[in-house]
């Protein structure tokens, strides 16, 4: 009897430190906005001379929602509906692009001139042209998100676009990182689980 309130106070323990490191993998809903202004758009994905912008969201940070307050310009020479964004990783191995004039208007935008668009979109639930299902992603370690202003066609020696203004607003979660006293439980609770093992097999019957 001795040893069967023993086993249960141990793993009375161990439900403790597991309850807790639940509670520390928790997400937090977050969001940050970044406004920018006379953005060149030049020519081809990661030719050189594209604008890159680098937002620190976090370690491991994942991007759920993009809402966009945008001026566009395109120059005589080009269309409106070249110029896009491309939304990654500092690596590039996870990419969204973001085309404001496609999802204002898909059949439109061939044109040079100003254009103003605005919008906000949930990566989890995308249900645009052609695009259905769950697009978010995760950033790195490094946490930074980038932000790479680029052309589907490269019309002029220059800028083919200019993004007048841009207001860009990201919402996303980070995991919440364990407290060093958080992996002391675990340990714990593991330990626990450990004792208990060896007490029930030294108390099986031969």
């Amino acid at each position: 009897m001795k040893n069967l309130k023993f086993a249960r106070s141990l793993m009375f323990a161990a439900a403790l430190a597991a309850s807790a490191i639940g509670g520390a993998a928790s997400a937090e809903d977050l969001t940050k906005t970044v406004t920018l202004s006379d953005i060149a758009s030049n020519t081809y994905l990661s030719w050189e001379g594209n604008t890159i912008v680098e937002v620190n969201l976090g370690a491991l940070s994942h991007l759920n929602t993009f809402t966009w307050d945008v001026t566009l310009t395109a120059n005589e020479g080009s269309f409106i509906n070249e110029a896009y964004m491309q939304l990654s990783d500092s690596s590039q191995l996870n990419a969204l692009y973001f085309l404001p004039s496609l999802l204002d208007d898909p059949t439109g935008g061939y044109h040079a001139g100003t254009e103003h668009y605005t919008g906000t979109v949930d990566f989890r639930h995308l249900d645009t042209v052609g695009e259905q299902g769950d697009y978010s992603f995760s950033v790195g370690r490094d946490g930074i998100l980038r932000l790479e202003f680029a052309e589907n066609m490269d019309d002029l020696p220059g800028a083919d676009a200019i993004w007048n203004s841009a207001t860009f607003t990201f919402g996303y979660t980070v995991a919440a990182v364990p407290e060093p006293a958080t992996y002391g439980m675990m340990l714990l609770g593991l330990g626990a689980v450990g004792v208990v093992a060896r007490r029930r097999r030294s108390c099986t019957p031969e």
